[in-house]
């Protein structure tokens, strides 16, 4: 065998070697985001059944319809998932992440929180109580990640929204980022739009979160 020949057959080996690790590396990513839509769907399903109370703590909501320009008021509420933790906005989707079994509390603090949810006080427990670890300066209720975020290329960081409207009316929306993020969200709309239509969410309107953007409702 000549030196070309041996070469030529090194390079070809070295192609098929990329090519390979290429379709392995996109399988375990492809996995990995399927685990991570299959939990955010756990996460779904148990803001959608939630009774949500008339009282709904949630953060008020602008949304202006780009078209008619007509201004839409919602309550909003979110899960947000990392690859450390999970943090609920209020007590009401503290609540409903709770009774789905997907973070696990002291009964004392699940009573107290559902208490607290129908008198309409926010009330924090002093912590740590199981999964609960901390209150955040935003008030949010943090939590241990039992749900870790897989993916490592197409998102690091996902959210499940709902919004309340006025007449108490419940919508849904998802978002997620794989931005570095430092004192807050960067906006990543291809990562939340893969993520949102991984979870149904089509042709949604947008409202802002930090700098990001999620879907509100669902088709």
């Amino acid at each position: 065998m000549s030196l070309v020949e041996l070469i030529i057959i090194i390079a070809i080996m070295a192609i098929l070697t990329a090519a390979i690790s290429l379709s392995v590396i996109r399988y375990i990513e492809n996995a990995r985001q399927a685990k991570d839509v299959y939990h955010a769907s756990l996460i779904k399903d148990a803001l959608n059944t939630y009774p949500f109370p008339s009282n709904f703590q949630g953060r008020d909501v602008e949304y202006v319809d780009p078209e008619t320009h007509q201004s839409e008021h919602f309550l909003r509420g979110w899960v947000y998932v990392d690859k450390d933790e999970i943090r609920c906005s209020d007590q009401s989707t503290a609540l409903a992440m709770i009774y789905a079994g997907l973070v696990i509390v002291s009964p004392e603090t699940e009573r107290k929180l559902a208490e607290n949810e129908e008198n309409s006080v926010k009330w924090f427990p002093s912590g740590p109580d199981k999964d609960y670890i901390r209150r955040t300066d935003i008030d949010e209720y943090v939590f241990k990640n039992g749900l870790t975020v897989c993916a490592r290329r197409t998102w690091n960081t996902y959210q499940l929204d709902v919004y309340v409207d006025d007449s108490g009316e419940l919508s849904m929306g998802a978002s997620a980022s794989n931005t570095l993020r430092s004192g807050g969200h960067e906006k990543d709309a291809e990562a939340a739009k893969t993520f949102a239509e991984r979870l149904g969410f089509y042709h949604a309107k947008i409202t802002p979160i930090g700098e990001q953007n999620s879907p509100s409702h669902q088709d």
